[in-house]
């Protein structure tokens, strides 16, 4: 009868963050016991993977045993997109718009979500920062989020410049205007001395210092 030899954890793009390889063999545990030197036929594919995939940081998860008896665990992460602040605590949001839990392993360098005040709703501003992500621009640029009487604002790398966005109507249209105006004053240092960026306004962007 063969045994369980072996355990490999796989993190798909290699990206294991957020869990450690140890972390998902702790998981693995039927019969009271550790999955090593257990029959293969007492091995219970299914639940392992219902475990694994019940960790607060991972996504999906697949095991299969190999003819020789190895175990192997394949393992994709949840990717945070933004960390929120708010009322109820801080945590991430991932890349389907749910709440994540902080970890302890690692510190994801995503946008910031300051709601405090409770004014942000997390399906509405979700488009917002996934189209934020998806742009290697902006996702460089934009450090915060907020919501205030005015509407939505981001904070930039920039010299902290407040980028007012105001309602999330034509955001696209919006965002474009921002990177074509940050390509434009590139290399002019008057953009340096500008505090307000308003993008609110139909094909133009207004700046104040």
């Amino acid at each position: 009868m063969r045994k369980i030899e072996n355990v490999e954890v796989v993190f798909a793009n290699e990206d294991n963050l957020f869990l450690t390889h140890q972390m998902v063999d702790n998981l693995l545990i039927q019969n009271k016991k550790g999955v090593r030197n257990q029959a293969k036929s007492l091995i219970n594919l299914q639940e392992l993977e219902q475990v694994v995939q019940s960790h607060p940081m991972v996504e999906s998860a697949q095991v299969s045993v190999g003819v020789v008896g190895d175990l192997k665990v394949s393992v994709i992460q949840r990717k945070p997109l933004a960390r929120e602040y708010s009322q109820n605590g801080v945590y991430y949001i991932d890349s389907k718009g749910l709440k994540m839990p902080l970890s302890k392993s690692y510190s994801a360098r995503v946008p910031i979500i300051n709601n405090k005040n409770g004014l942000i709703k997390s399906e509405e501003v979700f488009p917002l920062i996934q189209k934020i992500h998806q742009d290697e621009f902006l996702n460089k640029l934009v450090v915060a989020i907020k919501k205030d009487g005015q509407g939505y604002w981001l904070q930039t790398r920039f010299n902290h410049q407040q980028v007012l966005l105001g309602g999330l109507n034509k955001t696209s249209d919006k965002l474009k205007k921002l990177k074509v105006f940050y390509n434009y004053m590139e290399n002019d240092s008057l953009s340096a001395t500008f505090k307000k960026i308003d993008l609110q306004y139909n094909n133009q962007v207004v700046c104040s210092k």
